[in-house]
């Protein structure tokens, strides 16, 4: 009994040290008793002492542990550190982009300077890492480092960054796929190489931070405060991001990108409320270590049984969205700043007619004017363009109307200037239910894509409507952080697979109008404009919804109500538009602000500007992809979030606290 009542009153905190490091030696031994054949001491013995296939047996084993254990602690100290730096519990190296940053900058020099990653790739990646933390600090310097905006910032840098790699996958899709494959993070080793460079930069990150503990501890309190008790607050700033960086790049350049270990490090650090910073870091440490080193035990099971070589960024990214959704969860009762655009219109009449006519104008220049093996020319063959040109312009139109519509009731809805139903994470779920179907429903057809991506949307949508009424409603825009990085990961592993099945999806998932003909076209046509009218009917209720809940039940309107109404036509627009052309990026970001800044104030004339704009850049996303490098083509998705994210980079500039 005593015994018993000990063990009940052990914190919290150490029963779930004890549960991980008990699922870390279990799922050990079980990798152990499957690769190992000798007994259980000759493990330890030296490398060459042993026989090829044993050497081979044991490197799998000691160094890929070793390097999964320690590669796993720095993201965990990372993620602590840049928590305690702009005090932001969400922040980590995947949600700021640092590993985002390393891998493109890795990708950029191996395909156009292969002479500068003769001396190592680590000092590319350190730039890399730097450079892209540094941008997003930037765009969330004019809101004061604002929690939702710093976050939100990394993931419009993420997908950018993410679509310039898609881009150059396209164009040097041979070279490409073995660093991309490696981007993925393999944690298995052939020698101790990396894990004696993982230990020795453990040893040496504690040995710095051990004189900053003060003045870290000093600076969580304010700035002003730490200045005034004598702590060189910017030169420690700038030694963190520099160690932050460091220790970010020799990760990513040697075990590839690894995403949430950090931040589910981080969060429960911040769940069992550790306060001094020395053991916020030691924890963090600690526990990033015991979860990479269980996922990678996890995959070296898992690898046996499927013959499938998985990505640790699939599995990461897995696992990594329950922790998110969970710890947004979690911060339901806490106080978040709103966040204002400070957008600057013109105060001008909106013409919608002479905006119309361009786009019309626009949409019969794309289909006559083309590129041939004779080179640009004026085109117009009718069964060229109502069989082939027609179908996919009309289908990029109305994918561009239904996500700017989801965009400006979205963004209304939630007084947020970061909202889209791509952030949303709809787009996302619907894409999933997709995949799976094609994986694993292929004897169904059609017919089986288009309930499973429902599915998925609805999966989604249950979640963000239980969600809406259970935190705050900026918040919910990160679920959608956690569903695109799940999809990601999947995508990682189609990708690698090798399954021209698979592959075949790939032009889909990044947002192709390929698949369109001419019935599918006029379907989803009539469907853009049925629920574009149903867009305008909500209009008065959301105008009321946006003064703020107070003013809603003074007046009347129901909240839940009209919240629930709005999500799900914001889920049937972007499911419509993900069946049709597979998931897009910022084009529900960007256009709601495009009409605001083109004076399109009022929510009725936003939306109707919003739809014109976003048809408009979807037909001329999708004429680009499939002339500018014509005979091959570029996903119109790709185009789209490469225009988008330039602009939001600009446009994220101009968002004040």
């Amino acid at each position: 009994m005593n015994i018993k009542n000990n063990f009940l009153a052990l914190s919290p905190i150490y029963l779930i040290l004890t549960l991980l490091v008990i699922i870390a030696i279990g799922s050990s031994y079980s990798v152990v008793y499957q690769l190992w054949n000798l007994a259980f001491i000759e493990l330890f013995s030296p490398s060459f002492d042993l026989s090829f296939k044993d050497m081979d047996a044991q490197l799998k084993i000691l160094p890929t542990m070793l390097v999964a254990t320690a590669a796993g602690g720095l993201l965990g100290l990372v993620s602590v550190l840049l928590q305690q730096l702009v005090k932001n519990t969400l922040a980590s190296d995947t949600t700021l982009a640092v590993g985002s940053g390393a891998n493109i900058s890795l990708l950029l020099v191996t395909l156009f300077l292969p002479s500068l990653s003769l001396g190592g790739s680590f000092w590319i990646a350190f730039i890399g890492a730097l450079s892209s933390m540094g941008l997003v600090f930037m765009l969330a310097a004019p809101s004061r480092m604002n929690p939702l905006v710093l976050v939100l910032g990394g993931l419009v840098t993420n997908i950018l960054l993410g679509a310039v790699a898609a881009l150059l996958l396209i164009y040097y899709s041979e070279e490409a796929l073995s660093i991309m494959v490696w981007a993925g993070g393999s944690l298995t080793q052939n020698n101790w190489q990396v894990a004696n460079t993982f230990m020795f930069a453990s040893l040496a990150a504690f040995t710095t931070l051990i004189p900053m503990l003060k003045p870290l501890e000093i600076m969580s309190l304010d700035d002003r405060q730490a200045q005034s008790l004598g702590v060189p607050v910017n030169i420690i700033r700038g030694l963190v991001v520099a160690l932050v960086a460091i220790l970010t790049a020799l990760v990513v350049s040697r075990v590839g990108i690894i995403s949430f270990v950090g931040l589910g490090a981080a969060t429960l650090v911040n769940v069992f409320s550790v306060k001094r910073i020395g053991s916020r870091l030691l924890l963090g440490y600690v526990f990033g270590a015991l979860l990479l080193w269980i996922t990678s035990n996890a995959i070296t099971l898992l690898q046996a049984y499927l013959s499938l070589a998985i990505p640790v960024d699939t599995m990461t990214a897995i696992l990594g969205a329950p922790l998110i959704i969970w710890l947004i969860v979690r911060q339901r009762h806490q106080h978040t700043d709103e966040v204002i655009p400070s957008i600057v219109s013109v105060r001008r009449h909106v013409h919608l007619v002479r905006w119309s006519t361009g786009l019309i104008l626009l949409t019969v220049g794309t289909l006559v004017f083309t590129a041939t093996a004779d080179g640009w020319q004026l085109n117009a063959v009718w069964d060229l363009i109502a069989n082939f040109r027609l179908p996919r312009t009309l289908s990029a139109a109305a994918t561009g109307v239904m996500l700017a519509v989801a965009g400006v009731l979205l963004q209304t809805l939630t007084r947020n200037p970061m909202a889209s139903p791509e952030v949303l994470g709809i787009s996302s779920g619907s894409a999933i239910g997709v995949l799976l179907a094609f994986v694993f429903l292929p004897q169904f057809g059609y017919s089986s894509l288009v309930l499973s991506g429902l599915l998925g949307a609805f999966v989604v949508l249950s979640l963000i409507l239980w969600l809406a009424r259970r935190i705050n409603p900026a918040y919910l825009l990160l679920v959608g952080v956690s569903i695109a990085a799940l999809m990601s990961g999947l995508l990682s592993l189609v990708k690698i697979s090798g399954d021209q099945r698979l592959q075949a999806m790939l032009s889909w998932l990044s947002g192709s109008t390929y698949i369109a003909s001419p019935e599918t076209a006029w379907i989803l046509v009539g469907l853009a404009a049925v629920l574009f009218v149903f867009s305008l009917m909500l209009i008065k209720p959301l105008q009321i919804l946006s003064l703020g809940s107070g003013v809603s039940r003074e007046l009347g309107v129901s909240l839940p109500l009209y919240q629930s109404l709005v999500l799900i036509l914001v889920a049937a627009l972007s499911t419509v538009s993900t069946l049709a052309v597979g998931p897009l990026s910022f084009v529900g970001l960007m256009i709601p602000h495009l009409a605001t800044t083109l004076g399109a104030v009022q929510l009725k004339r936003q939306l109707q500007l919003a739809a014109i704009l976003g048809a408009g850049l979807m037909v001329v996303a999708d004429w680009i992809g499939r002339y500018l490098i014509f005979p091959y083509e570029i996903p119109a998705g790709t185009i789209a979030a490469i225009i988008g994210g330039a602009y939001f980079l600009y446009l994220m500039r101009r968002i004040k606290a």
